[in-house]
This record gives structure tokens, sequence and C-alpha cells, in this order.
């Protein structure tokens, strides 16, 4: 049996309780006219508290993913957040960039202690162009690129590498994001959007909706759900070469967006 069996993999499944794909709320409201004026915000912190089911595989071993959002704060060692949107008129352009760092605990097929190490980083660009509206809601399209990097090791403390593997590939996404006024503070919006990659198994399904509440001019706050599905196979056919990802992510959101 491959030596890193016994691990579960948890370090697969908790990396997307705070990474991927994190960047695909956009939290800016739509609209037709600035006029003219570019309008900013910045979101630097925001929680994606969600569980995780499915399976992962690296090499010959495939394993089944469930884990829980608590679990992965308890093995949580880093991570950054990082969203912007610039608005002018119909058109927004947004990217975000994530990284988190996971060393969650693990136990060899002898009993020994392992030493994993778990790093994802995401980054996104992308824009939005709004297409009609009434006086309260507003729809858009969306289109751009995601950057996705993991790298994961485990070691047998003080020993040597028992796995050892870095993946990174592309995905291009296009959907569309809707908002509308609630009343002078409380905005609902809601997104969905596809991606799609090279090779045979590299797509992604993003849903996400939120309510925003605007607290003072210059901040607001936001809170909802978000519902992913990835599929990555890198298609490697020599045995530890293989890395695939497929599993479903969906859970409550949280965060603060600064305006200007």
């Amino acid at each position: 049996m491959f030596p890193g069996s016994n691990i579960r993999y948890s370090i697969l499944l908790t990396v997307a309780l705070l990474s991927i794909g994190s960047a695909n709320v956009v939290y800016a409201v739509g609209g037709e006219s600035t006029d003219g004026e570019w309008e900013y915000s910045l979101s630097p912190l925001f929680l994606w508290a969600q569980g995780i089911q499915g399976s992962s595989q690296i090499g010959p071993v495939t394993a089944p993913l469930d884990v829980t959002f608590k679990n992965a704060l308890s093995n949580l060692e880093m991570t950054f957040t990082v969203h912007f949107e610039m608005k002018k008129d119909k058109l927004t352009l947004f990217g975000e960039y994530q990284y988190v760092n996971l060393g969650p605990e693990a136990t060899g097929p002898m009993g020994g202690e392992l030493d994993v190490g778990f790093k994802d980083t995401i980054a996104e660009l992308g824009a939005t162009y709004w297409v009609f509206g009434t006086d309260k809601t507003d729809w858009e399209i969306l289109g751009g690129a995601r950057y996705t990097k993991q790298k994961l090791g485990v070691a047998v403390e003080g020993g040597p590498d028992l796995i050892n593997t870095n993946n990174d590939w592309w995905v291009g996404f296009f959907g569309g994001r809707m908002s509308a006024a609630l009343s002078d503070k409380w905005t609902f919006i809601g997104r969905a959007d596809y991606g799609l990659g090279s090779g045979d198994s590299n797509s992604i399904w993003n849903l996400a909706v939120m309510f925003d509440y605007r607290f003072r001019p210059w901040g607001s706050a936001f809170a909802g759900y978000k519902y992913m599905n990835y599929n990555y196979d890198n298609g490697k056919t020599l045995s530890f070469d293989r890395y695939a990802y497929d599993a479903t992510q969906q859970g409550p959101l949280l965060g603060l967006t600064i305006h200007w």
C-alpha cells in the first residue's frame, strides 16, 4: 500500500475550507453608471466556513473526502486573502489573491508522527459588464481566468519524504451576476459561473448568494452561502505523478468590504 494512505489525505481536504474558489465571490453591487468616475472596493479579509465531500488521488491511491470546517481551523498555520474591484459605468474589473498554509497532525502506517504541509495559492483576474436592469436590480455578464497551485509534502518526522507533489493549472470562467436593492442599506447579490481548462478533466462550477449591509458610506459587511464543484486531473500516467481532485465544497461565508 502507498505509504501515505493512512494519512487519509486530510491535507487535501481541509485546504478547500479556506482556499479553492474563494476568489469567485464578487462583492460590489452592479449598476449602469458611475458618472464616468472610477469607484473602488477592497475586501481584505473574509471567511468561507465550508465543508467538503468527494475524493482525491495521489499516485495510485484514491481516498474519500469528508471534512468539516472545524477540522480545518485546528490545522491552519497561515492564511491571507485580498479581493479588489474597480468600477466605471458598465465595466467592473476585479482581482483576488489567496494563500493558505496547513499543517495537520498525522500518523504514519507504523504509528509514527508525520510532518505534513499543504500550501495552496489561488489568483484570479476577471471583469463584469452591465447588460440591463431596473431601478432596483442590475444584471451583469462576467468572465476571467483563475490560477491554482497546490503543494503537498509528507515526511516521517526526522526522516525521508513519503509524498512530495506540486501541481498548478489554469481555468477560464464565464457566467453572470445580479444584484437587487432590498432597502437603502441591504442588497442581495447572486453569482453563477462555469470554469473550463485544458485536458479531459479540468472544470469547476461556482454558485454564491449573499446579503450585503452598507453600514457606512465607506464600509459594508456581507454574509451568504457558497457552493463549488471542482473536477481536476493532471492526466499523468506515471503512478506517482498522478494528481486528481474531485469534490464539492459548500458552506456559509462572511466578510467586510471597504469602499471609496
